[in-house]
């Protein structure tokens, strides 16, 4: 339960701590003194919404923080284990920063944490009825969750049962759905694959191949360099061409005219030796050229086989649009799919069997649900006419209406069930049942939102239930039935209210009083807790007299704390 709470520049509160305790807690105080407020840092803290108007004028940062003891919350100790949080013994610690500049900042334990992670976690802790809350009786479509929150260990297990079969329903309606559009497009897509595949076949590419062929035509053009070099100069030196002679024959020619005149003059002799020693050395360069053009391995017709190979592999990737090797494995991903199309009679078959097998699975696990609710209904009616009659609506008849769709309406699976139910009464003897939307007035409606969360007292799991001013449009005798119901509550749970009505309040067993001073040039909220004194104060000012000194308000007050104690003293 709530321990404590420290609220630091929200709205009117400069700073404020309050001490809670088990039983019932009473908040009073004048119209607009700031009793909501105090609601409102509550809610904060539990990780609602930051609405940054809150944040008292005049200050950069609002701060709420509360001590929580989570000794009977094993779901809460569960929860922050997963998140590797450590509580003081029995002790959790929870704080919400908001600021002017947007920052919003919550811990637990002492340990940052995600908004949503405080959500998770304080679900578990308070249950807050707000001052309109009372309106979501009018939204049919809680109906079904108000009735359900009533069902015990067995009933919880059925709607489990029953979401988990709508999951499984839901798979494989949406499997045999995607099969059925698939088979509509199955001949126009079966022949655009299976010209794909014909063509990709075709090519007959291989994983590596590309790679492979780009190398060795790296290689060979390095060879067709060296090959047509070699050539050319073995032509120049050896070869004629268009009737001129090669370097090496015009050696030799010179060679020749040159010895003829060699014996005229030494020097003569000497440019034929030289010329001798050129053709020979000529001669010889052709014939090493010769073995290397021969031993040169560029093959024109090799290069042409790997250049349309290549050639091959550029048109598919730029077709695709994929590199060489994802083209073999589209290939193959293709014939896969084919192989699939074909066989979609086969497969369309088995998922049509999945889906009415699950679809059954459902209706009977919705079946069994509604039979569980059904007799959770007859229960929950006959507790609700007791409650209600405790409440001064002796003569309300209340049901749970199933709802049945139209004859040619198919009902879709749902994680709740096949049932819609709807709350009637009939708060006048006479009358006939009517949605609740078309017959309870404020009063009414408040009164039924108590009468459940009374009937729920005993096995609702969350410690801490909040109530912002329920007793909105009750007076009189029900008042002081309310403050009795509010008792009965605290009985299981602790309970913290907000009220202007003295019936409730002096069935308090911690009554605070909030009160709005000028402190200054600016005006604060505070709470005081009270003693046994001032309750009688404060009760006497509820009363409504004019005048709390008078004796007969306080005799009357007096009165109200006593008939409470001992109303507590015989029913605890």
């Amino acid at each position: 339960m709530l321990m404590s709470m420290t609220v630091r520049n929200i709205a009117l509160i400069e700073k404020l701590e309050m001490q809670f305790h088990a039983g019932l807690h009473v908040l009073t105080g004048e119209t607009g003194a700031g009793k909501s407020i105090v609601v409102d840092a509550i809610n904060l803290m539990l990780g609602e919404r930051a609405d940054r108007s809150l944040i008292r004028t005049g200050c950069d940062k609002a701060t709420v923080e509360g001590v929580f003891d989570i000794a009977d919350c094993p779901a809460v100790r569960e929860l922050l284990a997963a998140e590797s949080l450590e509580p003081d013994a029995n002790l959790m610690t929870v704080m919400r920063e908001i600021s002017t500049a947007d920052r919003n900042v919550c811990r637990v334990c002492g340990v940052m944490v995600p908004l949503n992670t405080l959500r998770q976690i304080s679900s578990h802790l308070v249950d807050i009825h707000g001052q309109h809350e009372h309106q979501s009786l009018l939204g049919e479509r809680n109906h079904l969750g108000f009735l359900d929150s009533f069902g015990e260990a067995e009933h919880q297990a059925l709607m489990d049962d029953v979401e988990e079969k709508y999951r499984r329903w839901k798979d494989t309606s949406a499997a045999f759905s995607a099969l059925r559009k698939e088979n509509a497009q199955r001949e126009e897509r079966l022949e655009y694959l299976t010209g794909r595949a014909r063509e990709l076949d075709a090519a007959k590419l291989e994983i590596g191949e590309e790679a492979k062929l780009t190398q060795e035509r790296a290689k060979l053009a390095d060879a067709e360099k060296l090959t047509d070099a070699l050539g050319t100069a073995y032509r120049n030196l050896t070869a004629a061409e268009g009737g001129r002679l090669g370097v090496t024959a015009l050696l030799r020619e010179a060679l020749v005219e040159m010895q003829r005149i060699a014996d005229y003059d030494p020097r003569f002799q000497a440019m034929a030796e030289r010329l001798s020693s050129a053709f020979y050395e000529a001669e010889e360069m052709g014939i090493e050229l010769r073995d290397a053009l021969e031993g040169a391995s560029f093959d024109p017709e090799k290069n042409d086989q790997i250049l349309s190979r290549l050639d091959i592999y550029r048109r598919l990737c730029k077709r695709y649009g994929m590199e060489p090797d994802e083209l073999v494995d589209y290939a193959e991903r293709i014939k896969d799919d084919i192989k699939g199309l074909k066989s979609m009679d086969e497969r369309l078959h088995e998922a049509e069997a999945s889906f009415k097998a699950s679809l059954g699975d459902y209706r009977a696990a919705a079946r069994l649900l509604t039979q569980s609710r059904t007799a959770l209904a007859r229960r929950f009616e006959t507790l609700m006419e007791g409650q209600l009659k405790d409440l001064g609506m002796g003569n309300t008849q209340f049901r749970c209406v199933f709802a049945q769709p139209e004859p040619d309406q198919r009902r879709v699976p749902s994680p709740n069930g096949d049932d819609h139910v709807q709350f009637h009464i009939a708060p006048n003897v006479g009358e006939p049942l009517k949605p609740l939307a078309k017959t309870a007035s404020g009063g009414e409606l408040s009164r039924l939102m108590l009468a459940m969360k009374a009937a729920a007292a005993d096995r609702n799991r969350i410690p801490t239930m909040i109530f912002d001013e329920i007793d909105t449009g009750i007076s009189g005798h029900i008042a002081n039935v309310v403050g009795e119901k509010m008792d009965d509550i605290a009985r299981y749970r602790q309970v913290v209210c907000v009220t202007h009505l003295a019936q409730i309040a002096a069935m308090a067993d911690t009554q605070y009083r909030v009160e709005k001073h000028v402190a200054g040039e600016r005006t604060i909220t505070t709470v005081e807790t009270l003693d046994s004194e001032q309750r009688v104060a404060e009760i006497g000012r509820l009363v409504g007299g004019d005048d709390l000194k008078q004796s007969s308000g306080m005799a009357h007050a007096r009165n109200m704390l006593a008939a409470a104690w001992d109303r507590k003293h015989r029913t605890h």
